[in-house]
């Protein structure tokens, strides 16, 4: 009984994911996720989507509330005992592949616990559907505790985004993470891309 009404409800956030816009997929992992534990991950979280919001746009991130689009899901992997979120998320800048390489590399270098870049997997969306049930496949066994609604943001206003893509905003992106770390979160990037073609458009980076 639990597990049908279970199914229905993720089916519903489904219907509910797939009726917005976002176009990139993402895995953020700890170096321990087994120890790292759920407060202190959502704390880690909540401080690194901050950052990131300022990143793209200033002090407008809180003056003005104009923050990266998102959608976050907590996952404890096969076993119950491995924390680590996926998200669903708008670019909040025309080249979205820039998008990925940059919020790799401010989570690689935001804190001792988060993972390094090769670990973590985002990338440009190909299949809206497969991306949407990756992020909800733990519901039938988390319920509702998998959605992370305290560090998503719902609101998506193109053209409010859109007038912080200027100077000010690739200075601040600049100075959130060196060449060096922007450039191999670049290759990280490529690399994830040829393995999801490799293995035929599935989502590969979560296996067991």
């Amino acid at each position: 009984m639990v597990l049908a009404e279970r199914k229905r409800e993720r089916r519903a956030l489904m219907d509910n994911l797939l009726a917005h816009d976002w176009d990139v997929f993402g895995t953020l992992k700890f170096v321990n996720g087994r120890r790292i534990g759920r407060t202190s991950a959502t704390k880690l979280l909540r401080s690194y989507w901050n950052r990131a919001d300022r990143v793209f746009f200033g002090h407008a991130a809180e003056r003005q509330g104009v923050r990266v689009p998102r959608w976050c899901f907590a996952h404890e992997g096969s076993d119950s005992d491995n924390f680590h979120i996926h998200f669903l998320l708008k670019s909040p800048i025309r080249d979205t592949e820039r998008t990925c390489t940059v919020l790799n590399a401010i989570w690689a270098q935001h804190h001792a616990q988060t993972a390094p870049l090769a670990k973590n997997w985002i990338t440009p969306v190909i299949n809206r559907w497969k991306a949407a049930e990756y992020c909800t496949r733990e519901y039938w066994r988390m319920g509702s505790a998998t959605w992370l609604d305290g560090i998503s943001w719902h609101s998506i206003d193109l053209a409010e985004m859109a007038k912080y893509e200027h100077d000010a905003q690739r200075q601040r992106i600049e100075r959130a993470a060196s060449p060096i770390w922007l450039r191999q979160a670049h290759e990280a990037l490529q690399a994830q891309q040829a393995a999801y073609a490799a293995d035929d458009g599935d989502l590969v980076e979560q296996r067991g």
